[in-house]
C-alpha cells in the first residue's frame, strides 16, 4: 500500500492577506519572505575610496615639490654652458697666442738672416777693396794688374770664411769674385786702369743665406 503524497501548503491564507485593503501609500508586501528594507541606501565608503580621498587631500601639500627638479636642470644647463664657453675662450686665446709667437719667431729668423747677409756683403766688399789696393800698388810697379796667384805671393789673403771663386787680370783691367761660405753671398768687382778711387766701382753681390 503506497504512502499518501505530502500535501502542499495552502496559499489561501496568503491570498486573503494580499486581498485585504491597504492604507494609502503602503506598498504591497512580497508574497513570501521578509519584507524589503525601504530605507534610503547609504553610500558605502570603501577602504580604497578612503585612501583615494586622503591622497587627494594630501596632494595639494606636495604640489610644489616637483618644481625643484626643473630648477636643478636649469642650473646644470647654465653651469655646463659657462664651462663650455670658458673652454672655447681658452682655446681661441691659445691659438691667437701661438700664432703671434710663431709670427714673431719667423720675423726674428728672417731679420737675423737678413742681418747676416748684410754682414757677409760688407765683409766680402771689404776684401775686394783690399784687392783694389794691392792691384793699384802692383800696377805702379809692373805697368799691369796682377793675377790672383801673384797677389797671394805678395801676401794677399782672404778670411777663412771666404773663397776666391774666379779671378783674371790684364794690362788694363782686373776681375775677382769672392764667396762667403757661411751665407752663400757672392760679390764680384772689376778694376780699370783709370780708376781714381776704390769707391769708383761698387761690388755686385748676389745669393741668399743657406
Amino acid at each position: 500500500m503506497s504512502s499518501p503524497s505530502p500535501r502542499r501548503p495552502s496559499t489561501l491564507a496568503a491570498d486573503r492577506v494580499r486581498a485585504m485593503p491597504r492604507p494609502l501609500g503602503a506598498s504591497a508586501a512580497p508574497p513570501y519572505g521578509k519584507p524589503r528594507d525601504m530605507s534610503p541606501a547609504q553610500p558605502a565608503t570603501s577602504s580604497a575610496g578612503a585612501a583615494a580621498a586622503s591622497g587627494n587631500a594630501a596632494r595639494p601639500a606636495s604640489r610644489g615639490a616637483p618644481a625643484s627638479a626643473p630648477a636643478r636642470a636649469n642650473r646644470s644647463t647654465t653651469i655646463g654652458s659657462a664651462a663650455r664657453e670658458k673652454r672655447d675662450h681658452v682655446f681661441v686665446t691659445s691659438i691667437v697666442v701661438a700664432f703671434v709667437l710663431l709670427t714673431v719667431a719667423l720675423a726674428a729668423v728672417k731679420m737675423n738672416g737678413s742681418m747676416q747677409q748684410d754682414r757677409s756683403r760688407t765683409a766680402v766688399s771689404g776684401t775686394l777693396s783690399k784687392v783694389y789696393e794691392q792691384q793699384t800698388a802692383f800696377r805702379i810697379l809692373n805697368q799691369r794688374f796682377a793675377t790672383w796667384p801673384e797677389l797671394k805671393a805678395r801676401g794677399m789673403t782672404v778670411p777663412e770664411t771666404q773663397r776666391v771663386v774666379a779671378a783674371n787680370a790684364s794690362r788694363s783691367h782686373w776681375f775677382m769674385s769672392v764667396r762667403d761660405t757661411s751665407t752663400g753671398i757672392v760679390c764680384s768687382r772689376t778694376g780699370e786702369l783709370f780708376d781714381d778711387s776704390p769707391f769708383d766701382r761698387q761690388p755686385s753681390c748676389s745669393g741668399t743665406a743657406k
